[in-house]
């Protein structure tokens, strides 16, 4: 199935290195008070933090609080950046953590909106299967940010340890494991909105004559 698909999918290959090698180039620039540099960085990077707060809040206002909030933050924590150190990691650490800190603040249920209100709103969040983003929204943290970092962010296993303080073994696991429970629970929406046909004769029923 297409969900399934979408939840067992490969992460993107392509110039993550370059980007990060360009992103920490505009963090020094905008470190000495370059405001453009700043703007820069964030019209490079908008986009894969909106889609990475959606999936976390699943609302678009609530999606787009939580971005600005995000680059706040950064804007804020420049001087603690390391330049000796590449970027993402050190950056996605600190939207991770904005992002739990957020969901702790607001209300636990999140608006469920259709997909047709989504592509409206002129959303740059690629359309999943409405079933995979609840199943993401019900993951552990420890499960969910390592799926949101790795394919949502587009980070490559050792930067995605790197901004969880984890090895590449434990991010590896996680992942195996965030798969599985969300191959499951897709299964079991699957059941939900397919249940068995009404021809289809149940357990305890009789069985016609002659049937062995």
């Amino acid at each position: 199935m297409h969900a399934q698909a979408a939840a067992a999918a490969h992460p993107m290959t392509g110039t993550s290195d370059a980007r990060a090698v360009q992103a920490g180039q505009l963090v020094r620039q905008a470190t000495g008070g370059d405001l453009d540099a700043f703007e820069e960085l964030i019209r490079r990077m908008q986009r894969r933090v909106y889609g990475f707060a959606y999936h976390h809040v699943r609302d678009l206002d609530e999606a787009h609080d939580l971005t600005q909030e995000i680059f706040v933050k950064l804007y804020r924590n420049l001087a603690r950046y390391d330049p000796a150190r590449p970027f993402e990691p050190w950056f996605w650490k600190l939207a991770a953590n904005t992002s739990i800190n957020y969901r702790r603040k607001r209300v636990p249920v999140p608006t469920d909106q259709s997909p047709d209100h989504i592509a409206a709103a002129d959303s740059p969040v690629p359309l999943h299967d409405p079933a995979l983003s609840d199943a993401l929204t019900q993951l552990d943290p420890a499960y969910r940010l390592p799926i949101l970092l790795h394919y949502y962010a587009d980070l490559s296993l050792e930067q995605v340890g790197q901004s969880m303080n984890l090895s590449i073994p434990a991010i590896k696991s996680r992942l195996h494991r965030a798969r599985a429970l969300l191959r499951n629970s897709l299964a079991e929406s699957e059941e939900i909105k397919d249940p068995a046909s009404p021809n289809k004769p149940s357990r305890g029923a009789a069985q016609p004559e002659g049937h062995k």
